[in-house]
């Protein structure tokens, strides 16, 4: 077996929807928590692999057949409110025509991780100015758990780094849901720096130091 990354395409969405499903629960897997199990990947994965705003990764396994396993993904953008518009405009419209939100009494339907899903897509998040003050890129990466530990998370963010700063910004920014202990070390530990923010937990890391 061994292991590589390459850019990612719309083919990958599946299987790149699928590794948001496993890792959408603070890194663990989310299945238990969806009727609808598209909804992570619809909302944090798969508009990058098509958006043109977007870039996008993927950590393939190849097996001695040559068989190829996508095992992870790297994806976001160099300019974050690019992207929040570009979704706005090309991405959002559908989903909200396919998931509208449900009225309130028809709520007890859907689970709570459902819920904040739906609600979102009714109101899609935007990022804090003062997140994007300090860069406007960003990330999203996760990677099955029997491939974690073994460097290729770095190599991802290198990666990822390589490609904001080919694209004139200094560094990036993560943002990680706070339950998330093992995601906050990891990224603490390669060099990101907490960004302070009222709206959630963000780290920045300084691409070009990082690379150094």
């Amino acid at each position: 077996m061994s292991l590589h990354i390459r850019e990612a395409s719309p083919a990958d969405e599946s299987i790149v929807s699928r590794i948001c499903l496993l890792t959408a629960d603070a890194g663990k897997s989310s299945e238990a928590l969806f009727k609808n199990p598209e909804l992570p990947g619809l909302v944090y994965a798969v508009p990058y692999l098509h958006l043109a705003t977007a870039w996008r990764f993927v950590l393939v396994e190849t097996d001695g057949d040559g068989k190829e396993q996508v095992v992870g993904y790297i994806v976001g953008s160099s300019n974050c409110r690019a992207f929040e518009a570009d979704a706005a405009e090309n991405w959002w419209p559908k989903l909200q025509a396919r998931y509208p939100k449900p009225p309130e009494g028809e709520r007890d339907q859907y689970t709570g991780a459902e819920l904040y899903y739906l609600d979102f897509l009714a109101n899609p998040h935007t990022t804090g100015q003062e997140v994007l003050d300090v860069y406007p890129a960003f990330l999203h990466i996760n990677i099955l758990p029997a491939h974690q530990g073994k460097g290729w998370g770095t190599k991802m963010i290198r990666r990822a780094v390589e490609q904001v700063l080919s694209d004139g910004q200094k560094g990036l920014w993560v943002g990680i849901d706070s339950r998330n202990d093992n995601g906050r070390k990891f990224y603490k530990a390669i060099g990101f720096e907490r960004i302070e923010s009222k709206e959630g937990e963000y780290y920045a890391l300084d691409g070009q130091k990082f690379l150094d």
